[in-house]
């Protein structure tokens, strides 16, 4: 069982992850996160994410697995870290959408293609890699 978390707030200090289902979000060679992964869905124009604060390892890959790799029957192949603030810091804003425990959502995007792609290419710069084990 995951552990719960305030879904009414969420603070700058803490850190979401944004499971990674395509090798062309990420680059293994430089340990980065491509722009791509930061893209909005064309359906609702928002970034799925999950709050992963206090939670271990092996926690924040059983989440992913469960409410992302699980329902679209994909593989996870590694995840983006980035802070609340970082996403803050370049005019997004983030709020919680559970079900499930612990999603949020970046909005906010541009309809502009063009400033969208310069706010992920911000958003990849600060972000994190991490492989699945």
């Amino acid at each position: 069982m995951l552990p719960k978390i305030d879904s009414n707030a969420i603070s700058p200090n803490e850190v979401v992850t944004r499971y990674l289902l395509s090798s062309s979000h990420y680059s293994v060679n430089n340990a980065r996160v491509k722009p791509r992964a930061f893209e909005p869905s064309p359906r609702d124009q928002c970034t799925s994410v999950f709050r992963i604060d206090k939670l271990s390892e092996g926690e924040i890959w059983e989440m992913g697995t469960r409410f992302v790799a699980e329902p679209s029957e994909r593989q996870i192949h590694a995840r983006a870290e980035i802070t609340v603030s970082n996403i803050l810091d370049i005019n997004l804003f983030i709020r919680p959408d559970e079900p499930p425990i612990r999603h949020a959502l970046i909005t906010g995007w541009s309809s502009e293609k063009h400033i969208r792609m310069a706010k992920a290419q911000e958003l990849a710069a600060q972000a994190s890699l991490t492989m699945k084990p």
